[in-house]
């Protein structure tokens, strides 16, 4: 297999009788992808239960309704926008009502939120898969760790060229003017004040948002999904890999959980459902997570805020054991925190919620992932030592963790 430069602290280290995080990489990468809601989805959550029952765990599926990606969402919010633009000069309170109302739900999607434009069509099935192993330990309700990663591949956005990923923050921020500038617009309309050019307004803010819909979309229709063998069959691999190694040998009063959602690229929308259904169930004082993502190239990295519009920080106590961990194990010395504002994680529909989450990615000294969401996300560009690296980590990180709460 081609390898990316390796790097010299980095010591491959899979033991004998361990799970290869590789194993399941190559096994999704197999498939052609892995979108959402599609027979290549349900092949791949087929593969991946029977490996979770070939591990000893038992495994039960939370199926949710979500569109295909986060181009029909984009879609919906896009055309609401222009929609009420156009409609302004001669239904002025009906135009200003569907601007206000897409660019609210709008803004919630940019800020990897639950939207309504989530419930409208096109929808279908996707499965999150949820794995319990035996091996708990006894004696009292133990404390729960859940080691999380998505499943499904992304479609091929022109958006996240290289060129373009450094910019991307910026380039909303953009965006996000324009959206307030159209709200504005459609009031000043809807009100009849302001001058004559202001209606004018509408028709380049209405050829803005299609070049964005034809930006966002164009390369989906040209290439479809990616393989995802970085983002996220790596991360998978790694969850699956820290598991094995956790329920041979757990951690004293820990139950540990495996939790791979779909739909992550439609905008989070599987850990958004599975939360909503399921976060009552969770003690938010007793539960922690442990997302992996994007874990393909680059160094291992500790999240430490995301976000659009508002961030959101991680600083918790399982995020100060994975410092410590970094920072007193020279193995790791490549593992560092890193800000990531071109998109969100899983996590962050638990972080939201009150859980104590930490979530780990790979990112070059760029501070890019290599071949995000482009159709070389291929196993080929996978650097096997990455995932390596991540389950050894994962692994020190969590059990220095417990054995200090």
């Amino acid at each position: 297999m081609k390898k990316m430069a390796k790097h010299g602290s980095r010591p491959k280290q899979v033991s004998a009788g361990r799970l290869d995080p590789m194993d399941v990489v190559r096994e999704l990468a197999r498939l052609p992808h892995r979108g959402a809601t599609t027979p290549q989805a349900a092949e791949a959550a087929n593969l991946l239960e029977r490996r979770l029952k070939g591990m000893g765990a038992s495994v039960r599926r939370h199926t949710f309704l979500t569109p295909r990606t986060y181009i029909p969402v984009l879609g919906w919010f896009l055309a609401g926008l222009v929609v009420g633009l156009l409609l302004g000069p001669a239904f002025r309170w009906i135009g200003l009502a569907i601007t206000a109302a897409s660019a609210v739900t709008g803004l919630l999607f940019l800020d990897w939120r639950w939207t309504p434009l989530m419930l409208l069509p096109p929808l279908g099935r996707a499965e999150n898969l949820v794995a319990r192993h035996p091996s708990a330990a006894g004696g009292g309700a133990p404390r729960t760790l859940i080691l999380m990663a998505h499943y499904d591949s992304a479609p091929v956005s022109l958006l996240y060229l290289p060129s373009m990923v450094k910019s991307f923050r910026q380039s909303l921020f953009v965006s996000l003017g324009v959206i307030v500038l159209t709200v504005i617009v459609s009031a000043l309309m809807a009100l009849q004040v302001g001058p004559v050019w202001v209606r004018w307004l509408r028709w380049p803010l209405c050829a803005y948002f299609a070049v964005q819909g034809v930006l966002a979309s164009l390369d989906f229709f040209r290439f479809g999904y990616t393989n995802g063998a970085a983002d996220n069959a790596t991360g998978v691999g790694v969850a699956l890999a820290t598991a094995s190694r956790l329920w041979n040998d757990p951690p004293p009063g820990w139950q540990v959980e495996v939790l791979l959602t779909s739909a992550e690229e439609a905008s989070l929308v599987g850990s958004i459902a599975y939360v909503r259904a399921h976060g009552k169930e969770l003690d938010t004082s007793r539960t922690f997570v442990v997302n992996f993502d994007g874990l393909g190239a680059g160094d291992v990295r500790i999240v430490h805020s995301t976000g659009f519009i508002t961030a959101s920080t991680y600083d918790n106590p399982l995020v100060h054991a994975a410092m410590e961990t970094a920072r007193r194990d020279s193995r790791f010395a490549s593992v560092t925190p890193v800000d990531w504002h071109v998109g969100d994680f899983d996590s962050v529909s638990f972080l939201r919620r009150g859980y104590a989450c930490l979530s780990l990615s790979a990112v070059t000294k760029e501070g890019v992932m290599p071949h995000l969401h482009r159709p070389d996300d291929v196993l080929a560009n996978v650097d096997s030592q990455v995932p390596a690296l991540a389950v050894d980590f994962a692994e020190a990180a969590i059990r220095r963790f417990s054995a200090k709460v």
